[in-house]
């Protein structure tokens, strides 16, 4: 008797897992032919990976990266760029312990290159 319940309930769990719509994962912003929004785009980068050592009230080298002035400052400069990919063979130096995704170092790489827009 069990089986003739179990049956139908694995029948309709299988239909239902052949029949979900994968999810398909976010294209990265940096490869879409849409403008870099520092707002939007940069901010959110800056905020997860460096503001934990680069904020007002722990500014580690000096460095404070919260307002548009601050990191455009620093992106012109070159320091932002030339921190955040590896070079010689090393790995990036920042962020401390860790890598950017290749998305996000595309995406800070994209505004720079157009000219940092402060939108």
């Amino acid at each position: 008797m069990k089986r003739a319940i179990y049956l139908p309930l694995l029948i309709i769990a299988l239909w239902a897992c052949t029949n979900s719509k994968a999810i398909e994962p976010t294209a990265c912003v940096a490869t879409q032919n849409i403008a870099i929004s520092f707002k939007n785009d940069i901010i959110p980068i800056l905020q997860k990976n460096c503001w934990s050592c680069h904020n007002a009230s722990n500014h580690s080298g000096g460095l404070v990266l919260e307002t548009y002035q601050q990191v455009s400052e620093d992106a012109q400069s070159g320091e932002l760029y030339d921190a955040i990919v590896p070079l010689n063979g090393n790995p990036p130096r920042m962020p401390k312990g860790g890598a950017l995704s290749e998305c996000d170092v595309a995406t800070i790489k994209k505004w720079i290159d157009n000219k940092m827009p402060n939108n």
